[in-house]
């Protein structure tokens, strides 16, 4: 074996431990997405499920991936390369397809976002039992925000016949007890300024960053592709 085969291999086998760590990275990311997404799932057509399971079932195939090359290189196995090496190619397209879209479509869920919100304060009315307020209050919840853009929305936005427009919900409150969020002040501390639209633009923001360090780990794999299909040349020469 020469040194430069000895080096692919070992570059190799480093870059898919890498690649093995990014995998399960994704998956934990598709996770977090799924159980902290759903409660967004209403003000972007329930958009954040699918994107999670595609987040969960790329991180486990790069992570089978990741595996096959490191056990391939240091077997220098030509099947296991190639096969490698063609499910490697697959993942690039469709890696480079999900970053692509994250980008086009994140303003797109913005604007849906600000837009579902802004309906929902507009229509608060204080009655848990509708959907759009227990909505609402969730989400206000969760996040720590209050209104779309700030607290100050349940004055402008509400309607004064069905809400006291001096008074926020109680799920705007930092600590939430009955009726903390009537009669609020501008300068109260006592609740949740922050609009939830900015929340949101936020979590989209770390999307994008997200695409990003995958758009670099394309690269990699495009590394490791060229170097997986030496290997495999060479192993077939071995046993020829």
């Amino acid at each position: 074996m020469g040194l430069g085969t000895g080096l692919m291999k070992s570059l190799m086998f480093v870059f898919n431990g890498i690649v093995w760590v990014l995998g399960l990275v994704l998956f934990v990311v598709g996770i977090v997405v799924l159980v902290e997404g759903e409660n967004w799932n209403e003000i972007i057509d329930g958009k954040t499920v699918p994107v999670s399971v595609l987040l969960i079932i790329v991180g486990l195939v790069i992570a089978v991936v990741g595996f096959l090359g490191c056990f391939g290189a240091m077997k220098q196995n030509s099947g296991m390369l190639l096969v490698y090496a063609i499910v490697l190619g697959v993942i690039i397209l469709v890696q480079l397809v999900a970053g692509i879209l994250a980008f086009i479509f994140s303003d797109e869920a913005n604007s849906m976002a600000a837009e579902s919100l802004e309906e929902y304060v507009r229509e608060y009315d204080g009655d848990t039992n509708k959907q759009s307020v227990s909505f609402m209050n969730i989400i206000m919840e969760e996040f720590d925000c209050c209104g779309v853009n700030n607290a100050t929305d349940f004055l402008t936005l509400t309607n004064a016949t069905v809400w006291n427009q001096n008074n926020v919900p109680d799920s705007c409150c930092k600590v939430m007890t009955d009726q903390c969020g009537w009669q609020y002040r501008a300068d109260d501390d006592n609740i949740w300024h922050q609009g939830c639209l900015t929340k949101f633009t936020n979590m989209l923001m770390n999307v994008q960053y997200t695409a990003i360090a995958l758009l670099v780990a394309i690269l990699v794999q495009l590394i490791l592709l060229i170097i997986s299909c030496r290997l495999s040349k060479d192993a077939k020469g071995l046993v020829a």
